[in-house]
């Protein structure tokens, strides 16, 4: 799958769970849960321990689409690419990953959270543009705000993305919505396996509604 498929694939799906976990076992299990809860697409962060490793095991199951988040240096989307992760994503403008990822045919995502860094991405080719943190800077009211001078630039957010403002998003056009890191850690702790199965297939339904409407 080239990376302008991947995309359209995620524009289809839209969730996409980010992993920020204190141990590669965590995380590990969480994207076990994130699997049979029906997300299609998990970001494994940088900070967690080993997280090559993990990002390695979780391409050769091929449940997932499996991408690196938190991804600052040129090394790290390298390394990352190089075991085998499928979309690179950034918090920050990280205008220089996105000729590293396309010569790979890998889509990046670099982060923004001003229209002047939105309009920096889009010139410099980025497959989608990461609104981060969405909930602080005006969630699906900023992006439908964003996408009248900006319509043909497409957007990921992360921060904030709850059961309550999911389909606004949708409707908002937005192709990736991440669920955050904190709010999986805290659900698989509180609520086990089962539970947090049963929150991202809501999640799942929640999109599914949405995009019928």
């Amino acid at each position: 799958m080239d990376r302008g498929e991947l995309i359209q694939e995620m524009g289809r799906t839209r969730l996409v769970a980010v992993v920020r976990s204190k141990s590669a076992e965590e995380a590990l299990a969480t994207a076990k849960a994130v699997a049979q809860g029906g997300v299609q697409f998990i970001e494994i962060t940088f900070s967690v321990p080993s997280a090559l490793d993990v990002i390695e095991i979780l391409v050769a199951e091929g449940r997932l689409h499996v991408g690196a988040g938190t991804v600052l240096s040129n090394e790290e989307a390298e390394e990352a690419i190089g075991t085998g992760a499928q979309f690179i994503v950034s918090p920050s403008l990280e205008l220089n990953l996105i000729p590293i990822c396309h010569e790979a045919n890998v889509p990046c995502i670099p982060g923004a959270a001003t229209p002047t860094e939105i309009l920096a991405a889009a010139r410099a080719k980025a497959d989608l543009v990461k609104i981060f943190p969405a909930d602080t800077i005006g969630g699906p009211d900023f992006v439908r705000q964003m996408s009248g001078p900006f319509p043909n630039i497409r957007f990921m957010v992360s921060g904030g993305v709850s059961l309550t403002n999911i389909k606004e998003y949708v409707r908002a056009g937005v192709t990736g919505i991440c669920l955050g890191s904190a709010y999986l850690t805290s659900t698989l702790a509180q609520k086990g396996h089962a539970g947090l199965v049963g929150e991202l297939q809501q999640f799942v339904n929640l999109v599914d509604e949405a995009q019928r409407k």
